[in-house]
């Protein structure tokens, strides 16, 4: 198994390497384009997030949509292996969201905003999906904390997973609900 050095603070990931492509036989991969979504879930939990004060996002399908509320400009931003959106989060500094996958092994990818740059990716964390997510607070008459990024998977682990997620490192796991 070979050693991967963490990434620097300023080093980002290539999203366009990792993100999911459409799944084609003999049809060119940029043969057609998404202009508009109209899928919300609203049954999931924790699924409309504010970014700032004028943007909010929402995972619908295999996308989250990034939506400016003053301009009505929408961003889509596609998952990394193309099976869904289990979970996201914004950081509590507004300067990075998070989005946690669906499918074998899925990672939470988190990213820079307002860039939009795949920041980190975190691996190993659940088996098939993720429920939730939550950053670490910031500390009381601060603009320190969100160090830390809870996830909990869903079905079959139920994984509770504790990272430092700027290492792309796990501190704790622990099962966190047992079936009999």
């Amino acid at each position: 198994e070979s050693t991967k050095r963490p990434l620097r603070d300023g080093e980002f990931y290539n999203v366009e390497e990792l993100c999911s492509k459409p799944c084609a036989v003999d049809l060119p991969i940029d043969i057609a384009e998404l202009s508009y979504s109209f899928g919300f879930e609203c049954q999931k939990r924790s699924n409309l997030l504010a970014l700032d004060h004028e943007t909010v996002m929402f995972a619908a399908g295999n996308v989250l949509e990034i939506i400016n509320l003053r301009t009505g400009q929408q961003i889509y931003i596609r998952t990394t292996m193309g099976c869904g959106i289990g979970a996201i989060a914004v950081h509590p500094s507004r300067q990075y969201f998070a989005v946690a996958e669906k499918g074998n092994e899925p990672p939470i990818n988190i990213y820079e905003w307002p860039s939009q740059k795949l920041y980190r990716v975190l691996r190993g964390g659940t088996q098939r999906a993720y429920a939730h997510l939550n950053f670490s607070p910031l500390r009381p008459g601060s603009t320190s904390g969100g160090h830390k990024l809870a996830s909990v998977g869903a079905a079959p682990d139920f994984m509770l997973t504790v990272w430092d997620w700027k290492q792309e490192s796990t501190i704790l796991r622990y099962k966190a609900l047992v079936l009999r």
